[in-house]
């Protein structure tokens, strides 16, 4: 147990000796946290701690909550900002997860399926390790492919072996079944190559195009069996990993076409869909969420810091991207953003929490494509949980299994819904722990 002298600070307070402590008390004593992570138990502040485990071990109840069901309430922080990190490759375990680690925030990570269990890329323990201390896991594909459409830059005719795209994303992946539309008319093709020459960008076809195509309208893209093996496919296969996936990534942000549809229907949200990072709470919509980078040979450090400005200045979820493997992102790199958004008081979450706690997540009823379903429209079929599987309605207040559901369960589905604002307590504790909690944010301000 910590020494009650020693120096206060927000980890003794919120993520300190007392939380694991705690943590390691409850586990041992097979106590049902399912679905609390390290960090989620963490969160809620030691007082809180040593009133779940109270609850978990049925010699306590939760009593106390800063925010009553249905009553208004003030964020304690300037806003949130979301750091995703993309393609898994092993720099996110050696570089990056330590100074997440160091800083006491999470971040997401999105994974390339084919990159996972390499010897460059991040080992399935890797991952586990991760999501265990509070990080999210998101699709960045299968193989890294382009899976948007790439549009024509120039017209094509019916005998044109090469056409002109603005992006080089494809002309690497020979003999990859193609499409290339206009909406109205699509032809399949094999891609044969590629390259550049004073024109631009072109991929080289096995067969000739076939059909005339104008520019701007028109693209090419991968087939609808690659698209839905890239988007999909990696989904099932994290899953099948054991990890809980709700998000997408799309590769070069490329997003648009058959892989948004996708998306709307598999996944609760579309991280990188188009924009510049500032994502208006107001009317925020999953599955068009942007991103602004904070890799250095993207970015300067005065940019950053007045990203986040705009973030505090407005009403904004911030979400940034960064590339562990890129030379210019450094663990120092890594550590000035963070520092920089602690230093506006931003709150550092995961996508997963920013949108649960935005009114987004699954605890809010949001289906497998993130959007909130009505209780007339489960009348009419399953209703489905954030993964496309159905939801179990078994614990609805009318059902036995609801009346006859541990302290355990009832706690932490507590911690589950209310993460970011409950303090929980038991008698006097709770109203001790709220109150120095309180004391301490002003100070710490």
């Amino acid at each position: 147990m910590p020494n009650v002298g020693q120096k206060w600070d927000r980890r003794f307070l919120e993520c300190g000796p007392w939380h694991d402590y705690v943590w390691e008390w409850v586990r041992s004593r097979g106590a049902p946290m399912t679905g609390v992570s390290r960090r989620g138990f963490c969160r809620i502040g030691s007082v809180g701690s040593l009133a779940l485990a109270g609850a978990s071990l049925e010699i306590g109840s939760i009593v106390g909550s800063a925010v009553a069901e249905g009553e208004d309430t003030e964020d304690d922080h300037n806003g949130r900002v979301v750091f995703i990190y993309d393609d898994s490759w092993r720099e996110d375990w050696t570089d990056t997860f330590p100074v997440h680690q160091d800083e006491g925030v999470p971040a997401c990570c999105a994974a390339v399926t084919d990159y996972v269990d390499t010897g460059w890329g991040l080992l399935p323990e890797h991952l586990r390790e991760m999501e265990a201390e509070g990080w999210e896991i998101m699709s960045h594909t299968a193989s890294h492919g382009a899976v948007g459409n790439l549009y024509l830059r120039e017209a094509a005719e019916p005998g044109d072996e090469k056409v002109y795209l603005n992006g080089d994303f494809l002309e690497n992946r020979e003999d990859a079944e193609i499409v290339i539309s206009d909406g109205d008319r699509t032809v399949e093709n094999v891609i044969a190559g590629g390259g550049s020459d004073d024109t631009g960008t072109y991929i080289d076809l096995e067969e000739p195009v076939g059909d005339s195509f104008e520019p701007e309208n028109s693209f090419a893209r991968f087939s609808d069996e690659i698209v839905h093996e890239e988007v999909v496919g990696s989904k099932e296969e994290l899953e099948e990993m054991g990890f809980e996936i709700d998000h997408f990534v799309s590769p070069f942000g490329r997003s648009e076409g058959l892989v948004d549809e996708l998306v709307q229907e598999h996944y609760a949200g579309f991280a990188n869909r188009g924009g510049d990072g500032l994502n208006p709470v107001n009317g925020l919509d999953p599955h068009e969420l942007g991103r602004t980078s904070i890799d250095g040979n993207v970015q300067g450090r005065e940019e950053i810091e007045e990203f986040y400005d705009e973030v505090v200045a407005g009403e904004y979820l911030g979400i940034v991207v960064g590339h562990s493997q890129f030379d210019e992102t450094t663990p120092e790199r890594v550590r000035f953003a963070i520092q920089e958004a602690k230093a506006r008081d931003l709150e550092i979450v995961t996508l997963r929490e920013a949108l649960t706690d935005l009114g987004h997540g699954r605890a809010n009823g949001s289906g497998a494509g993130g959007k909130n379903e009505s209780a007339d429209e489960s009348e009419g079929g399953s209703e489905t949980g954030g993964d496309g599987t159905e939801a179990d309605d078994s614990a609805s207040d009318d059902s036995p299994s609801n009346e006859s559901a541990t302290a355990g369960e009832r706690a932490t589905s507590a911690v589950q819904d209310n993460r970011t604002s409950i303090l929980a307590g038991t008698g006097i504790l709770a109203a001790v722990g709220a109150a120095g909690a309180a004391a301490y944010r002003r100070l710490d301000r």
